[in-house]
């Protein structure tokens, strides 16, 4: 089986649990990917780089510079009726200004000749491949973030892709959500999945170790957490509201937070600690709230963690979208930036209606199918289309 994954972190992480239940099963698994893409490894799925040296961020980057008006659209923090069509002109494009790493992509599938390929969103070199090796073609969800309508929109906005190949949409497609049905819609023919924290391995430095497991008792912890998605500065200013509010607040403050200049804040309150890199399902498992990007990562690590959470709205691809399910289902609240201060934090932390959604959540996510009743699915789907699930 081939796993296709787009070169960042959040669209690798909700495909880890899926990749260790096709291993525990005893199928072959490699992942064709780049960048954080190859995060895969740490969880010790075998990798293949198509294009040392991608990142997610610089395709957004050198999107921005051809197209600064898709990304205008994409950091817009409200939602509008045409935001998946935006998106889906945003993947394109990228992948439009990246065509060494598309055609890798679907030259290591003709070479791997898997199955059935298991995609991230909006992969369109996934559909290609898929259809030219005339195999199924499974799109594994980000969770609440919904792609329903991509293989349409890839098609029609990656058209020439298709036409360079040959071929059309693959004939057998499936979708994997881990989207908890509570807080978003899912479609009737998507297959239910768990979601599965997974936020990067390797070992636990001492002095991060050290700070995880010594929580004190009785004083709430807020835990700060911004991936590498938004801008340093807006980030920053954040992280300075938060600094200034914590002398007089009656909890203990940890910013996990590497991409932000923290020796611009100066000497830093008794409360409030740093850490560099840590598994944030540590971090969160012994925290009382979460303040973090909008990532789904983080989202769901929060709400596994049964954690109130508070999103800036920094703007961003998909994170309206996440956004508006986190607030909707009221786990959490999406705020300005500049809000971000002592009244909102003690108010969140009191919110005992909050916390009990968050629980209410995580027990939603504990009763729906595991990743490997998933593979039992996939095997089905091969041998029904004519194949043989290896």
């Amino acid at each position: 089986m081939l796993m296709m994954i787009s070169p960042g972190a959040g669209h690798t992480y909700p495909m880890v649990p899926l990749g260790w239940a096709l291993q525990l099963a005893g199928h072959e698994v490699l992942v064709a990917s780049c960048g954080p893409g190859l995060l895969m490894g740490e969880a010790g799925v075998r990798c293949v780089d198509v294009a040392p040296g991608l990142s997610l961020t610089q395709m957004q980057g050198k999107l921005a510079r051809h197209r600064p008006d898709v990304i205008a659209r994409l950091n817009n923090d409200a939602l509008d009726p045409d935001y998946h069509e935006t998106i889906g002109m945003a993947v394109a494009g990228a992948l439009r200004l990246q065509p060494d790493m598309v055609e890798a992509m679907i030259r290591t599938a003709e070479e791997w000749r898997p199955d059935v390929i298991v995609y991230s969103p909006l992969l369109t070199p996934a559909l290609v491949a898929a259809a030219k090796l005339g195999i199924p073609a499974v799109r594994n969800e980000f969770g609440l973030v919904r792609t329903d309508d991509s293989p349409r929109l890839m098609r029609e906005m990656h058209g020439e892709l298709f036409e360079a190949h040959g071929v059309d949409l693959p004939e057998v497609t499936a979708t994997i959500d881990i989207t908890p049905p509570s807080m978003g819609v899912i479609e009737p023919d998507s297959w239910q999945m768990a979601a599965i924290p997974f936020n990067g391995g390797g070992v636990l430095p001492s002095d991060a170790y050290d700070y995880l497991v010594r929580a004190e008792r009785g004083t709430p912890r807020v835990a700060v957490t911004f991936g590498s998605g938004p801008p340093p500065l807006e980030t920053a200013r954040v992280v300075r509201n938060i600094v200034a509010a914590a002398p007089g607040m009656d909890a203990e403050f940890v910013l996990a937070a590497p991409n932000v200049d923290l020796d611009d804040l100066g000497p830093l309150p008794r409360n409030v600690t740093t850490l560099g890199w840590a598994p944030l399902v540590s971090l969160m498992s012994r925290s009382s709230l979460v303040i973090h990007h909008g990532g789904p990562g983080s989202a769901f690590g929060a709400i596994m963690s049964g954690l109130p959470q508070i999103i800036p709205s920094f703007g961003g691809l998909g994170r309206p979208l996440i956004m508006d399910a986190v607030a909707g289902r009221g786990v959490g609240m999406a705020v300005p930036p500049e809000e971000v201060g002592r009244e909102l934090l003690e108010s969140v932390l009191a919110d005992e209606k909050m916390r009990t959604a968050a629980l209410e959540v995580r027990e939603e996510i504990r009763g729906l199918p595991t990743p490997s009743d998933v593979v039992g699915r996939l095997g089905e789907l091969v041998e029904n289309s004519g194949g043989r699930a290896g």
